[in-house]
C-alpha cells in the first residue's frame, strides 16, 4: 500500500486517525487491520 502525503487514514474499530507526513510504500495497520483512507470533509461555501 502506498500512503499519500497529507492524507488521513483511520481505523474504524479503535477510532485512531493518522495524518501522513511522509509518503511511501508501507503497511499502515492498527491491531492487524488495514487503515482506510478518509475522505475530505465537505465544508459549506461562504457566499
Amino acid at each position: 500500500m502506498a500512503v499519500q502525503l497529507g492524507k488521513r487514514y483511520k481505523d474504524e474499530q479503535t477510532g485512531i486517525e493518522v495524518l501522513c507526513i511522509k509518503p511511501g510504500d508501507c503497511d499502515l495497520k492498527a491491531d492487524d487491520r488495514e487503515m482506510e483512507l478518509m475522505q475530505p470533509k465537505v465544508l459549506p461555501s461562504a457566499d
